[in-house]
């Protein structure tokens, strides 16, 4: 589907996970958003026989993750960085930090009309790599960019949900609770 735009950024970080459910904690807003990458890795392998490929076959990796945002509030980097807010409200990165496993909506807008929603239901993000540079005749700006890693839930190897708004198929329901709650593959609508 081709998209235009970028909105609607959330996150939900993961209270817990085992091999029967995984349980996210209240999905919260991210930040403005400026671009979301989801990089899939494919590696191949072939099998040669009597000078010929007879066999070939794929498995799939960890997707390589980039998040930018124009900025993101302190209380969200440390919540998806795993950093510290100290009493008198600095924040300090710190070689203990660990980021913690988060799912993350969004919504683009279709150039067919309407918007596709999204989750990426695990991802592990480490610390942006940070551009500071001097100010030139043309102002320019640098913002935080977020790299990490995608891979499946330990419960039922869900990668991602993706959805239509103008897909007739879909009760409309699920696009009104999209930001409410991590939308998983079995959302049915409350009666």
């Amino acid at each position: 589907m081709a998209l235009k735009g970028l909105k609607n950024l959330h996150y939900a970080k993961i209270l817990s996970e085992d091999k029967d459910k995984t349980e996210y904690g209240p999905v919260k807003q991210l930040g403005p958003a400026i671009a979301f990458n989801i990089q899939p890795s494919i590696n191949r392998g072939n099998l040669r026989a009597e000078d010929q490929v007879l066999f070939s076959d794929v498995q799939k990796g960890p997707m390589a993750v980039t998040l930018n945002t124009a900025y993101l509030e302190k209380e969200v980097e440390a919540d998806i960085l795993g950093k510290t807010i100290h009493e008198n409200g600095l924040m300090s990165d710190n070689a203990n930090d660990a980021a913690p496993y988060i799912a993350i909506g969004g919504q683009a807008e279709s150039a067919r009309g309407g918007s596709e929603f999204f989750w990426l239901y695990r991802v592990k993000f480490a610390p942006a790599e940070e551009n500071k540079e001097t100010k030139q005749d043309t102002p320019t700006y640098q913002t935080p960019s977020h790299s990490g890693e995608a891979i499946p839930r330990i419960h039922d190897g869900e990668e991602k949900l993706k959805a239509w708004d103008q897909d007739e198929s879909i009760d409309s329901d699920v696009f009104k609770n999209w930001f409410n709650e991590v939308v998983d593959k079995n959302w049915v609508p409350e009666v």
